[in-house]
């Protein structure tokens, strides 16, 4: 059965183990580390959800990855890294202490209906790089690599984050979790309990912020809303009006974004020419130096010559004198030359 075509932004985070969390209120576990990367990877066994939906499931594109490595390598350097991390006790980090931090973005109009037009293909593939863009200027040297899935009624990206400096302390990644955890570190420096209510205050802030960070980087260039039309309680012919306002925005932007880095490659190409003009000037003096160094080379021969020529004509035994007398040091150079052999 397809699904409702998408018209919000759909941003998800999510901490992982190596075990699978217990689920709250329930005996049931979250799925592990494994289960996530296998599931990202296409692995045989781990494609259900996607041939229950009547797709068949096909390998993932890599859009980034540090050092070029695929996702089940870059979790063998995690395993490998927190095999080494102790607690603050010394001991070894629990297998059901999150190590991953996994997020999911999607891309809100299906792909296999096969309805796109050039302005949807454009659209998608500013949505991937604003998309890889935001990822790295929020995580850094952190993110490990971002996946693309087109197999799905709804094409989207998975990447895939880790504290490197220490894998244990990746859920310092999540930004709610990052609240939570500076709240109970701050409690613990005061020795005084931690407020549940505050955290769970700090959390929804925290992510909210998250999102609208990300509908700012991405969603708006692409005509996402940030909200759906049911959480801001809009009637349908509201909803269609936001949306039409909500595209002519993007469309805008998109433009305006256009005649900017037209304007950057404009600039750039003068600041080339500029360049060569300064480099072909510089040419140009060198040149001018070398040919009035030899002018004035050639100014002190002829200066030279006119001497000559001067004590010919008027001291002429001057000349003759000084003739005989380079005659002798010729001579006298000679004799001692064969005296020697």
């Amino acid at each position: 059965m397809a699904k409702k075509e998408q018209k919000s932004q759909f941003m998800h985070l999510e901490l992982y183990s190596r075990t699978g969390a217990i689920i709250q209120s329930s005996k049931a576990r979250k799925t592990s580390t494994v289960g996530v990367i296998n599931e990202a990877i296409r692995t045989n066994g781990f494609t259900s959800h996607i041939m229950a939906d009547g797709y068949s499931p096909a390998p993932p594109t890599y859009l980034y990855s540090q050092n070029n490595l695929s996702l089940d390598d870059h979790y063998k350097e995690i395993l490998a890294q927190v095999e080494n991390e102790k607690d603050s006790l010394g001991r070894k980090i629990k297998s059901d202490k999150n190590i991953l931090l996994a997020g999911v973005v999607s891309y809100p109009k299906p792909r296999l209906a096969n309805n796109w037009d050039s302005d949807d293909k454009q659209n998608y593939i500013m949505f991937k790089d604003q998309s890889i863009e935001f990822m790295k200027n929020k995580w850094g040297d952190n993110l490990l690599c971002v996946l693309e899935h087109t197999d799905e009624e709804y094409p989207h990206l998975h990447f895939y984050v880790v504290n490197k400096n220490r894998i244990a302390s990746t859920p310092e990644m999540h930004p709610g979790f990052a609240e939570n955890i500076r709240l109970e570190k701050e409690a613990k420096a005061e020795n005084r309990p931690v407020i549940k209510k505050e955290q769970v205050s700090a959390y929804k802030i925290a992510m909210r912020k998250f999102q609208d960070d990300f509908f700012n980087t991405v969603s708006i260039y692409c005509g996402f809303d940030r909200l759906g039309p049911k959480v801001q309680r809009l009637t349908r012919t509201e909803w269609k009006i936001r949306k039409q306002v909500t595209r002519q925005l993007a469309k805008a932007i998109r433009k305006t974004r256009k005649k900017n880095e037209d304007l950057n490659i404009q600039t750039d190409e003068l600041n080339q020419l500029m360049l060569e003009l300064e480099q072909e000037t510089a040419n140009v003096l060198e040149m001018q130096i070398q040919v009035e160094m030899e002018q004035k080379q050639v100014a002190g021969g002829l200066k030279d010559i006119a001497m000559a020529q001067y004590f010919r004509e008027h001291h002429k035994d001057l000349v003759v004198q000084y003739n005989i007398e380079q005659q002798r040091k010729k001579y006298e150079s000679s004799s001692n030359l064969k005296l020697k052999n």
